[in-house]
């Protein structure tokens, strides 16, 4: 992996490696944006955790996308367990979603385990991508590309350029070579 990051050419090494921070920093900041219309403790849903109904009967928030998802998701099984299970606990499912999408941002803006950073927002964006992408008027790309963003940094250690991966990752390395397998999937993960 080292060899990607470092080729031969000096000019390609600095666009590369300012290419990936940019990106990692921009997709971080996206992740974090997408927060503000969901904060806690009711995530912007009404007081009630009411979830749309319809197209046409929608509220807001969380609850508004999580009620399209039963209604639009592309997989049948995420749709009922989305109904069966989320809808009735969102008031502290809802937790569990912002505080996983903060991870993301928080790991791809500070470049701290970057790259399970990039899991968790592959994750989430497939999520999204069979949940909501065949809502009216959403573009499905662009959940498919924000699953492909999240497979890029899963892939490559972006954070290991101007990120505190770039300082975790040899001590890691070096716990992995006395043996260490937590060491071992840690430095993997910066």
């Amino acid at each position: 992996m080292e060899k990607i990051l470092k080729p031969n050419n000096v000019w390609i090494d600095y666009v590369s490696r300012a290419g990936l921070l940019v990106s990692r920093v921009i997709v971080g900041y996206l992740w974090y944006t997408q927060l503000l219309w969901k904060l806690p403790p009711t995530f912007g849903c009404p007081a009630n955790f009411a979830v749309s109904t319809s197209f046409h009967a929608r509220t807001s928030g969380l609850c508004d996308w999580v009620g399209l998802m039963t209604i639009y998701s592309k997989i049948p099984l995420q749709a009922s367990l989305v109904k069966q299970f989320v809808v009735p606990n969102l008031s502290w499912m809802g937790w569990i979603i912002w505080l996983m999408e903060a991870f993301v941002a928080v790991t791809l803006v500070f470049g701290l385990f970057t790259r399970l950073g990039g899991l968790a927002a592959l994750l989430q964006a497939l999520n999204l991508y069979f949940g909501v992408s065949r809502v009216p008027g959403e573009w499905y790309w662009s959940y498919a590309m924000l699953a492909l963003l999240g497979l890029i940094f899963l892939a490559i250690p972006a954070g290991r350029i101007l990120g505190v991966d770039a300082l975790l990752h040899p001590r890691l390395e070096a716990g992995a070579e006395r043996g260490s397998w937590l060491a071992k999937i840690l430095a993997f993960l910066t």
